[in-house]
């Protein structure tokens, strides 16, 4: 008697822990991390939200993902000759600025290994990207803007750990974003992000 009763015990805290580990299928998660173009832009923060829904199939482990995210690299420095000036007259202050604000909107396939490292669960994935461009050059004091916007391409890679009612997560992106502005010329202004966040299961 005692050992059905610990058996009937045991079975139901496995279908406890089960039903805890599957979750909810809505996704809500906050991203920050650091991100670098494959231009000279310098590096930058990066903050991205995004939302999904863990689908059931290939057994719960496709997600679809829509995620919006911002960053504004930059580059500076100073041109300096002396035909810059003229007559006699001292060349201008040469420094100039160019900064790229991109606001980013990607949607993504994504494969979740379960519990595939341990209690570390991989995925990949990738998809396209609206990506809206607006850039500001400041040269000899005189400030311009212009904007432009398209489609790209991205793809990801991350790290998942059970934490509460979901997980932390490290998580790397490699972005295709192609722009054509004066100031920029015909660019991949795209790169690479490393972000974490926290992934809430609804």
């Amino acid at each position: 008697m005692n050992a059905l009763a610990l058996l009937v015990t045991l079975t139901a805290l496995a279908s406890t822990g089960a039903e805890e580990d599957c979750g909810g299928s809505f996704l809500l998660a906050p991203k920050v991390g650091v991100f670098k173009s494959t231009t000279a832009l310098s590096s930058d923060l990066y903050f991205g939200a995004e939302v999904g829904y863990l689908t059931p199939l290939l057994e719960r482990r496709l997600a679809v993902t829509l995620e919006v995210n911002y960053h504004r690299p930059r580059i500076t420095g100073s041109l300096s000759d002396p035909q810059f000036g003229g007559f006699g007259a001292p060349p201008p202050d040469g420094a100039y600025s160019l900064a790229v604000r991109e606001v980013a909107f990607l949607l993504s396939a994504v494969f979740r290994f379960e519990q595939g490292l341990g209690p570390l669960t991989p995925y990949v994935g990738g998809g396209p990207g609206l990506y809206l461009h607006r850039a500001t050059a400041d040269i000899f004091g005189t400030v311009a803007s212009e904007s432009d916007g398209g489609f790209g391409l991205q793809a990801l890679a991350g790290l998942e750990l059970p934490l509460g009612p979901g997980g932390a997560f490290f998580e790397a992106h490699y972005h295709f974003a192609p722009v054509d502005l004066v100031t920029t010329g015909d660019v991949n202004v795209g790169g690479f992000l490393a972000s974490v966040g926290y992934r809430l299961r609804l």
